[in-house]
């Protein structure tokens, strides 16, 4: 399509050839400084700082940036102010390869005669749908998932390959969950006894709201009698544990290799960096930010940000830091100053 024909279709304003093609979308991350940008390609750029890295962007090639940049470049889509990244997610939309799948139950599939499959839901070959199972409009299964019995899932939701839903577990509408991920594993409970050791039975569930994404291989564990809950638009990068009993709120962030142990309750808004370790029945306060690497002990006060292990409020953990960097000096001024005392006193003449 052409330049002005994007803009059309992207609501946004076009600045240079209105017949220049535009074949695809291209990250400006990927070039080196001295590299220019790929004719016929639209890059993203908003701010400054990108084009001090990437001098030569505004040589050739199509960007889409923001009205205070346009009349840097020779061919430009214009998004209004404040709206650049909304405009690049439309832009990128544009472009998706995404496959689409008739809606039926692949011959290939597994579908209990109990289960209950919506007509405009596509159930791919090697998909396993068990009794009582419940798949809602226009789902989509893709091959190797498993809906264990009274599974059920929520309208417009996809399910990737390999992904598990346990037993009685519920999946809201809109959510998409990305290749083996496990809904509804057990949760990790034993109790010992001298020559003895006794698996706790987890006969709760998870319930799982709507416009949730979880990442590849991630793990929620069923609560021991209740509900693991997950809130609505809260996203969950790859390989992160949520154990037995958590309740996680809305519009949370979690981002990779993070594991949270049992009965722990993340309030609404909270952002969870990676590698993130949090003890059992620990709650984040609505808003709490941790990052990267720490190992979370106690509860959070909200809207602060926590860092190291154990995690405390960054600009103290910073502080002490900052702090250890001077401690081998420190003791060699104590060493010095005991020796010092420790002298005998020159004789009185």
């Amino acid at each position: 399509m052409t330049l002005q024909e994007l803009a059309a279709a992207l609501g946004l304003e076009a600045r240079g050839a209105p017949d220049y093609e535009i074949k695809g979308v291209r990250d400006i991350e990927m070039l080196s400084e001295d590299q220019g940008l790929e004719d016929n390609r639209v890059y993203f750029i908003e701010s400054q700082a990108v084009l001090k890295r990437h001098p030569k962007a505004a040589e050739r090639g199509a960007v889409l940036t923001t009205p205070a940049m346009a009349d840097l470049f020779p061919r430009a889509l214009i998004a209004s102010e404040g709206k650049a990244r909304l405009a690049l997610i439309a832009l990128l939309k544009k472009f998706d390869r995404e496959p689409s799948f008739p809606a039926g139950v692949s011959p290939d599939a597994i579908v209990d005669p109990s289960a209950k499959v919506s007509a405009s839901a596509a159930v791919l070959a090697g998909a396993v749908v068990m009794a009582g199972a419940a798949v809602g409009e226009r789902c989509v299964l893709y091959p190797g998932v498993v809906l264990e019995p009274s599974a059920v899932v929520g309208d417009d939701t996809v399910l990737f390959p390999c992904v598990v839903v346990g037993r009685h577990c519920v999946l809201g509408k809109h959510c998409i969950v990305h290749g083996g991920t496990v809904i509804g594993s057990d949760g990790f409970g034993f109790y010992d006894e001298p020559g003895a050791r006794h698996k706790v039975p987890q006969i709760g569930n998870v319930v799982i709201a709507d416009h949730v994404e979880l990442g590849s291989g991630c793990t929620i564990d069923r609560a021991t009698i209740e509900s693991t809950s997950i809130g609505e638009h809260t996203k969950l990068d790859n390989q992160v544990h949520i154990a037995h009993n958590c309740r996680i709120g809305r519009y949370v962030y979690i981002a990779g290799n993070t594991g949270l142990a049992g009965s722990v309750v993340v309030e609404d808004g909270v952002m969870i960096s990676g590698m993130v370790s949090i003890l059992d029945h620990v709650r984040l306060a609505k808003g709490t930010i941790i990052m990267g690497m720490s190992g979370v002990a106690k509860d959070t006060e909200p809207k602060t940000a926590y860092f190291g292990t154990p995690a405390r409020p960054a600009r103290q953990t910073h502080n002490m830091n900052a702090a250890l960097e001077r401690l081998p000096e420190l003791l060699a001024r104590v060493r010095h100053l005991e020796e010092k005392a420790a002298s005998p006193a020159p004789a009185a003449s």
